[in-house]
């Protein structure tokens, strides 16, 4: 019988946000479900967000606070992970902030499905007035057993290659209410993103083939912050493409454990060439303000990796859409100069939106 009232722990890794980290905890305390336990863990910040956890905690009894050696958000969310005691739990990181009624609705929508999970839409924000709201494909859909694999978590990971949108559905852990009787009963835990690009797809991989019932309702209520320059996701990886093979290594083991090679390969594969495009937009961003560096001759290290090599061989880019087709064409020809020519014009696109 689920509880009416359940405690609902929010897990939020804080790293040198001194900026942002009020906002983040704000849009928590003034949540409409109040009967939450906040778990703030310090990743051995060097600016003023320790203190700040801690001063915080003095004003309001639902907050705790954990303080820790750096050792990523993966490993900090596992922390908050081994000291939780709700029977649900959401993460937030800590530059992102929530709508007040977003543990509400979440759970609401958890009493109404009988589902274990729920996931609701998230909002770009680029700062004051900037937002562009990204709605969740799917709108009070509820999705059991086989269902949860096939329209859940490989939408997840890519379309298939027909389909223009990359994908359908994020794989980010920070929009949903997690079941703790799952996370605690499996052990589940995220790895180290120094070890992998993305620490939450392998979550999703191992939560969700283990939920009995997920469940989404469509309104953006998380607000992803883009502004935020310092954050990881922002940052220049020279590393970025051994740790994506690894990462796809793992995600291929993880996935043939729970489906049929034929049914995730492609999905895997667009994935991961995706990733990819992302590198050489990487490298082309770090060689215009980096003069000394040589943009050119990295792309073309890029696309002669070993493993680009094997993945676009075998996947299907011609039945891609027109513009993602010409670019995974300049990958399969080698061809760098026009490569880079269509990510920059992407990038220029994107830079465009406000």
């Amino acid at each position: 019988m689920m509880s009416e009232n359940p405690l609902i722990s929010v897990v939020i890794p804080v790293y040198n946000v001194e900026k942002y980290l009020q906002q983040c905890v704000d849009s928590v305390l003034e949540q409409t479900y109040e009967h939450l336990e906040i778990i703030l863990v310090d990743d051995g910040s060097t600016d003023s967000s320790g203190e700040m956890c801690d001063r915080m905690a003095t004003l309001d009894d639902r907050i705790r606070v954990v303080h820790k050696r750096n050792a990523g958000l993966g490993m900090a969310r596992n922390s908050g992970l081994d000291v939780a005691s709700g029977q649900y739990v959401m993460f937030l990181d800590s530059d992102d902030f929530v709508d007040s009624r977003m543990v509400e609705e979440l759970y609401a929508q958890l009493r109404k499905t009988g589902a274990d999970t729920s996931y609701c839409g998230y909002n770009e924000y680029y700062g004051e007035g900037k937002v562009n709201p990204r709605p969740a494909a799917y709108d009070n859909r509820t999705f059991r057993g086989t269902d949860i694999i096939n329209h859940v978590l490989l939408e997840m990971i890519a379309s298939k290659p027909e389909v223009s949108m990359e994908a359908l559905l994020s794989m980010s852990v920070w929009h949903a209410l997690y079941s703790m009787d799952l996370i605690r009963g499996y052990q589940i835990r995220f790895p180290s993103e120094r070890e992998f690009i993305s620490e939450d797809i392998i979550f999703d991989i191992a939560y969700l083939q283990r939920a009995s019932c997920i469940t989404y309702i469509a309104e953006p209520l998380h607000f992803y912050r883009y502004t935020n320059s310092a954050s990881l996701t922002h940052s220049f990886d020279d590393r970025f493409l051994e740790r994506q093979k690894s990462q796809y290594v793992r995600m291929d083991e993880d996935l043939k454990a729970i489906c049929s090679s034929d049914t995730y390969r492609d999905r895997l594969d667009r994935y991961f060439l995706g990733r990819v495009r992302h590198f050489i937009g990487m490298v082309i961003a770090y060689g215009r303000t980096h003069k000394e560096y040589d943009a050119h001759e990295e792309v073309r290290h890029i696309i002669a990796d070993t493993e680009v090599r094997k993945v676009i061989a075998r996947y299907p880019y011609r039945c891609n859409p027109f513009q993602l087709r010409m670019m995974n064409m300049c990958i399969a020809h080698r061809w760098v100069w026009a490569a880079m020519a269509l990510v920059s014009l992407k990038q220029l696109k994107r830079n465009r939106r406000f």
